[in-house]
């Protein structure tokens, strides 16, 4: 086991040997990397280069991660949104810009590494979408075949993506709705039986993964030259809450910032678990009968316990808003700020106003809506408009013709 790197268990503190998969064999409570002073002391010292490969020390491989160009995302101020929420420091982090289009390329990265690490045959992975378009693609360029089991229903340019990096994709009926036990049974026990890595990115099957995502704090950090005073994600399984955190905290401990933000964690109001778990003071997230948004990336029946208590141990809270807020707010970031996302990317903005107006974030913090997807990912935002404009007859290639047309429809 190598000196620098743990494997424990979050609630009861037992070791497991590094390598292993799934939960906690003494409680059943969720596995973490953790890292001795000497690999965080590295953080200190990270230079300008880009890629994963440079927090290699506080990362599960022991070799080069695969480098598609992931990471290094723009950290933007908001020019409008923000003054309009009466908020002077709203930045937005955007994963978008990401090879794959998604903040999953960071975990992606890391399974890939560890699979040819470990000699496995192929890679495999259950997805809503982007952990799968992610997998493929850095499957497709390290030469390993990848297999992916879809929840049917998700939107078409996911299942593009990921068919066009070459996976097999194997739609599953209720892959995520019989709840996270039969998931990981069914994704552990397949990949064992394919001699496949594992690469589901979720902390109770594979506790590795989500130590990519936390490279996002590691970003955050620099671009603002501090720790900000909260950072807002929208929730599924709660991986990306939980990364963020532990990045921010790794810093600390490295002394690198000086604080931790507040994590505040945003789900739709029809499915929404961890919300539940948090403000009925409960001890685990309960997994719901079934989960109802529109909102794919987010619709998910359950979160994991790592993210309530990371909610809990930074301060912060978790809040539901309406799916028509969340497309709202997608709206809102495309015409004010430039900024075509998916859906679930708009979850923390859909939430801000409700923060503000509570006192939960101040006019004069530095906030920080990590946006997860790029705008492709679930397209839906101004389809019926742009079917109209394609049926819509020519203009004359005459400048009073299309002037006149510019005022018939009141100059959109």
């Amino acid at each position: 086991m190598p000196a620098e790197k743990r494997l424990v268990c979050i609630h009861c503190q037992a070791e497991s040997l590094w390598g292993s998969l799934g939960r906690c064999p003494a409680c059943g409570g969720v596995l973490r990397p953790v890292y001795g002073d000497a690999a965080l002391a590295t953080l200190a010292r990270v230079g300008p280069a880009r890629g994963l490969d440079r927090y290699r020390a506080v990362l599960p491989p022991g070799r080069p991660p695969p480098d598609l160009g992931e990471g290094n995302t723009p950290l933007v101020a908001s020019r409008r949104l923000g003054p309009a929420l009466g908020l002077r420091g709203l930045y937005l982090k955007l994963e978008g810009c990401n090879p794959s289009g998604s903040f999953k390329d960071r975990p992606a990265s890391v399974a890939l590494a560890l699979a040819l690490e470990t000699g496995a045959q192929g890679v495999l992975t259950a997805s809503s979408g982007n952990a799968g378009s992610a997998i493929a693609a850095y499957a497709a360029a390290v030469g390993l075949p990848c297999v992916i089991l879809l929840e049917p229903g998700n939107p078409p340019p996911k299942l593009r993506q990921m068919l066009a990096y070459g996976a097999r994709v194997v739609p599953v009926g209720g892959v995520f709705q019989r709840g996270p036990e039969a998931a990981a049974r069914l994704v552990l026990d397949l990949a064992e039986r394919l001699n496949y890595y594992p690469a589901f990115v979720w902390a109770p099957v594979n506790p590795y993964l989500l130590e990519g995502i936390k490279t996002v704090a590691y970003e955050v950090a620099a671009q603002l030259g501090e720790a900000p005073d909260v950072v807002v994600c929208p929730v599924g399984g709660g991986d990306t809450l939980t990364a963020v955190w532990r990045g921010f905290e790794d810093l600390r401990r490295a002394g690198v910032v000086e604080r931790t933000p507040r994590m505040v964690g945003v789900q739709s109001e029809a499915a929404a678990p961890l919300v539940r778990a948090f403000e009925a003071d409960a001890c685990h997230v309960a997994t719901l009968l079934e989960a109802r948004s529109r909102v794919s990336g987010i619709n998910v029946a359950f979160s994991g316990d790592h993210a309530l208590a990371a909610v809990r141990a930074s301060g912060g809270t978790a809040v539901a808003v309406p799916d028509e807020s969340i497309f709202q707010a997608q709206a809102r970031l495309a015409r004010e700020e430039g900024l075509w996302v998916e859906p679930a990317s708009a979850a923390p903005l859909a939430a801000l106003a409700a923060l503000v107006e509570r006192g939960a974030v101040g006019p004069g913090e530095r906030v920080v809506c990590l946006l997860t997807g790029a705008g492709f990912k679930d397209a839906g935002l101004a389809a019926e408009a742009a079917e109209q404009v394609s049926w819509m007859p020519a203009a004359p290639f005459d400048v009073e013709a299309i002037a006149a047309r510019l005022g018939e429809d009141g100059g959109r």
